[in-house]
Parts: C-alpha cells; sequence; structure tokens
C-alpha cells in the first residue's frame, strides 16, 4: 500500500510538472498583435528618438506642418490611417483598442486637422495647412522619397529621415 501511494505521488509531480512547464510560454516573448504593429507604425512617423512630437509645436498638444497641395496632405494621412481614407472626416480605431485617429476636414487655409489619441503617443492634433496661406521655414524635399514639404523640420513626415535637400 504504501509502495502504490509512493508511485501515485510521483506520478502525480510528474504530471504537475509537466502541466506547468508547457503551460508557461516566455515572458520575453514580442506581442506582435495588429494593435501593436499599428502604434510602431505611428509612432515611427510621428514622435522622434525621444519619443516626443517631432512636428512644429502651435502650443500645447497642437502642431503643424506646411503642405503644398490638398493631395499631399490626402498622402500623408493614408500613411496614418491606411489606403482606404476618402478626404472625409472619420474616426478611425486601431485594432486591440490600442487607440483611436480622428480626421476632420479643414477650412481657411488647413486641409485638414488630425487628432491622435493613441497608446504610448502623446495627446495631439496635428494641422496639416496649405503652405501658401501661412510663413513657414524653408522648403525641403526628401531625398530618399522625394516628398515635398514647408516647415523647420529637418524630417521627412513621409519616410521619417532627418536627410533631406532644402530647395530655395
Amino acid at each position: 500500500m504504501k509502495q502504490k501511494t509512493l508511485r501515485c505521488l510521483a506520478l502525480w509531480l510528474t504530471l504537475t510538472l509537466a502541466v506547468t512547464f508547457v503551460s508557461c510560454g516566455s515572458d520575453d516573448e514580442k506581442d506582435d498583435s495588429q494593435g501593436n504593429r499599428e502604434v510602431a507604425e505611428l509612432k515611427a512617423l510621428l514622435l522622434d528618438e525621444s519619443g516626443q512630437v517631432f512636428f512644429d509645436s502651435m502650443g500645447e498638444g497642437a502642431y503643424k506642418i506646411g503642405l503644398f497641395s490638398k493631395q499631399d496632405a490626402i498622402e500623408l494621412i493614408k500613411l496614418y490611417v491606411g489606403s482606404d481614407f476618402t478626404g472625409q472626416t472619420r474616426v478611425y480605431a486601431l485594432d486591440d483598442n490600442k487607440g483611436t485617429v480622428d480626421v476632420a476636414i479643414g477650412g481657411d487655409g488647413v486641409y485638414y486637422s488630425v487628432g491622435f489619441a493613441v497608446e504610448g503617443i502623446p495627446l495631439f492634433r496635428l494641422w496639416l495647412l496649405d503652405e501658401g496661406s501661412n510663413a513657414f521655414g524653408m522648403k525641403h524635399t526628401c531625398s530618399v522619397c522625394g516628398y515635398t514639404w514647408a516647415s523647420t523640420l529637418n524630417r521627412c513626415p513621409r519616410a521619417g529621415n532627418k536627410s533631406y535637400h532644402p530647395q530655395p
């Protein structure tokens, strides 16, 4: 009887240990859910190396960039919300409840404004302004993708590239 009890106890311990090791995954595994990928892509487009919004500040939570056409603004917004952007006011929800990006049609001198309420990114609104209606820094053209913008930014808002060729 004692030997049978010891065998049952040994079998129970073996099964318990096996289930414990099989059910435990690595805590170091990277979470590559769709929502996390969307957040990572937005961070690469919107934040500098220190995690701050890199656009020209207009005051707390408001930033601007000067663009040369409405089409340039649409192309930029498509990077933020995807190719299904139709040019209309709309709120886009990121997967896995990671946040929202809302796009609003602008008015005089403003193509669009884009609000970001995304996990891991400071809450802010980006104003996509008609370069002709506002005084900005010099005109820039990205040496990687050819995108053109007017601002004091030294980083392409589309490619995230820090090297550019100023145009007079």
